[in-house]
């Protein structure tokens, strides 16, 4: 026995019948990994750029989804050419939270926003698909990326799928907005008077345990 396998005859058959074929296995999986992890990231990059480009140009319809740059002509409130300004009240989807889709018919701001984005986005290897969420203390635009995935069908049966998808979301941030809700906010709570009632009540449990009160 031991003379066996001391013998070398034979090992370049094992080899050819054995060895190499499982390394060239191991490579071609290694190589169809890496393929799916490269489409995974080219998804996830493409669905996090969609979601941030769409964001960033958001108020405004008009604005070049890559450099934000627009006609002043479509500044808002100006022609009849920009969103108007009273857009956001009705048109920015901020309706949805009651299960109302929007308050005008047809085509909105907020479609038009929506439609130039997948347009410029929609297209291509990858499908990216774009949908927007008013929660009034909060905005965000969420896209959603596919791809085939660019493998042999044994491959797709084995893993159960033959595509890969992507999701992304990005916060809608318009300083200017911010300023204007809180100072609506804050004139609000001034001539409503609740601001003075909790003023009173807070020097009064402040006098209640020998405290003084706020001027």
């Amino acid at each position: 026995m031991k003379s066996f396998f001391k013998d070398e005859r034979g090992s370049f058959t094992i080899e050819a019948s054995l060895v190499f074929p499982s390394l060239l296995l191991f490579t071609l999986l290694g190589v169809f990994f890496c393929i799916i992890i490269f489409q995974i990231g080219s998804a996830n990059y493409a669905a996090q750029k969609a979601a941030s480009q769409t964001a960033y140009v958001w108020n405004n319809s008009h604005k070049d989804l890559t450099t934000g740059a627009f006609d002043k002509n479509y500044y808002a409130g100006l022609d009849k050419g920009g969103d108007g300004l009273y857009w956001r009240i009705f048109d920015d989807g901020i309706l949805q939270i009651f299960g109302i889709n929007g308050g005008f018919p047809g085509e909105g701001v907020k479609g038009r926003k929506l439609e130039k984005a997948n347009n410029e986005f929609g297209e291509g290897a990858i499908s990216v698909k774009l949908s927007y969420r008013n929660n009034i203390a909060f905005s965000y635009v969420e896209a959603e990326a596919e791809s085939s995935l660019y493998i042999p069908s044994f491959v797709k049966n084995i893993l159960g799928r033959d595509n890969v998808v992507a999701t992304s979301t990005h916060l809608v941030t318009e300083s200017p907005e911010l300023i204007r809700n809180f100072n609506f906010a804050k004139y609000v709570w001034t001539k409503s008077g609740i601001g003075g009632m909790l003023s009173g009540a807070m020097n009064s449990i402040t006098q209640f345990f020998g405290g003084t009160p706020a001027p």
